[in-house]
């Protein structure tokens, strides 16, 4: 799969609230900061701990790509993300990086 396509699967997955298939996109030392440098989740188990009670307390949320860029083995995404408990749309900047099909570092960056 093109870093491309492995990221859209993780976005299919982010929008189902599939935390199996969600978790299955990323590598087992993942690392997920913020638009700070914070570290938001550091490796898989964190990640599923970190998403897991995300997913059952907003079903129905989802993720709009309004803008997608790839390069290489970086994919930048323009997101909308709607439908949480408190109905609130949010803008963000998800910044992802590949690595042999998975993965492995993403920046989130509130707009």
């Amino acid at each position: 799969m093109t870093p491309e396509q492995v990221v859209q699967k993780q976005l299919e997955a982010y929008n189902q609230c599939d935390l199996d298939a969600f978790a299955a996109t990323y590598t087992e030392d993942v690392q997920v900061v913020d638009g700070t440098g914070k570290t938001v989740c550091d490796g898989l188990a964190k990640l599923r701990e970190v998403y897991g009670p995300l997913f059952k307390a907003n079903p129905h949320q989802v993720a709009l790509i309004t803008k997608r860029i790839t390069a290489g083995d970086w994919v930048i995404d323009d997101e909308e993300v709607i439908g949480r408990a408190d109905n609130k749309r949010r803008n963000a900047v998800a910044i992802y990086r590949v690595r042999d099909g998975r993965i492995y570092h993403v920046t989130l960056v509130a707009k």
